[in-house]
């Protein structure tokens, strides 16, 4: 049989390959799953291995998790007593442990069947679309987990088309089909819904201030610097990063307890916007830093407020 017709033919069995981009566009988590099913089909073909439908969404039912974020700080050496300067935040970074499922099967250690996925991982297709750079840098790690590492200009591919998701209407101002009957926690969840009135207030600032124009989406904007590194660099950025990423994974997912999440979701976002200004000195000297708080803090509230309406049917507030 020809390869490409028994990819494809195993493939739609789980995904809809076409589709993965356009249906969950900035889900890291499918997109991964789904390079892992490619890899995966060449790995039967290759080690003529029967993989039935069972077994593969056994060993992908949560086998792709993001993983916490590691701050490695850097002290001082020039003093007795090592001073902490500063924290070095590692990227982005999702773990696999399909090897462990399909060692068994193939009667080899983990971190070898974890080489041989890797030897079939399509690099030229990480890219995948124009607007969408997924640069990833992989790693095996001694147990045979495959980790996934994403570089500065991926996470900014993908923040860029978070962006375009945002509905500005909903993002400044109020949306008076939000006024469905009020969920009976309605009232404990008020300080979720103050973070979105809250980030709302400053978004409206942030156009006053031209930082940012909402009904200018192909205004344009480097979320990198000279070097090519996130101007989003502070420990409270890299933790609001992470969480979208989380937040848009799950997203798509029914068995999420979205009340916990909301909350600390919110609170994420309150430490970002306490220790992450985007006027005064940080407006006059990195007007670029500024606008990608700025958008970040779009980028935030958008998800926030599709939690609270859309999961806990509940208002979200545009104003404090």
């Amino acid at each position: 049989m020809d390869s490409n017709v028994s990819k494809e033919t195993f493939l739609h069995k789980f995904l809809n390959p076409p589709s993965i981009p356009e249906k969950i566009p900035i889900a890291i988590e499918d997109l991964l799953k789904f390079k892992l099913l490619s890899a995966l089909d060449l790995y039967r073909q290759k080690a003529n291995v029967a993989l039935n439908t069972e077994f593969i969404n056994r060993s992908l039912r949560g086998n792709i998790v993001l993983l916490h974020a590691s701050i490695e700080s850097i002290y001082s050496k020039i003093q007795v007593d090592r001073v902490l300067l500063t924290s070095q935040l590692t990227s982005i970074v999702y773990s696999s442990s399909i090897a462990l499922s399909l060692a068994p099967r193939v009667q080899k250690k983990p971190q070898i069947v974890a080489e041989e996925l890797v030897d079939l991982w399509d690099f030229e297709s990480d890219n995948i679309s124009t607007q969408f750079h997924l640069n990833l840098r992989i790693d095996l790690v001694e147990s045979g987990s495959i980790n996934f590492y994403l570089d500065s200009k991926s996470i900014a591919s993908w923040l860029d088309r978070s962006l375009k998701l945002l509905d500005t209407k909903t993002a400044v101002k109020p949306n008076i089909s939000q006024s469905s009957q009020l969920d009976p926690t309605a009232i404990a969840l008020f300080p979720v819904q103050y973070v979105h009135g809250r980030c709302c207030s400053l978004l409206r600032l942030g156009e006053r201030e031209k930082l940012m124009v909402f009904n200018n989406r192909s205004e344009s904007i480097s979320w990198l610097d000279e070097r090519g590194d996130l101007w989003l660099k502070e420990v409270a950025e890299f933790y609001l990063l992470r969480q979208l990423f989380l937040v848009t994974d799950l997203f798509a997912k029914e068995s999420t307890n979205w009340h916990k999440l909301a909350f600390n979701f919110s609170q994420i976002i309150m430490i970002f916007l306490a220790e992450c200004r985007f006027l005064g000195e940080i407006q006059r000297e990195t007007p670029q830093k500024a606008i990608a708080r700025l958008r970040l803090i779009a980028i935030a509230n958008y998800w926030l407020e599709r939690i609270l309406v859309e999961k806990l049917n509940i208002p979200a507030p545009s104003s404090l």
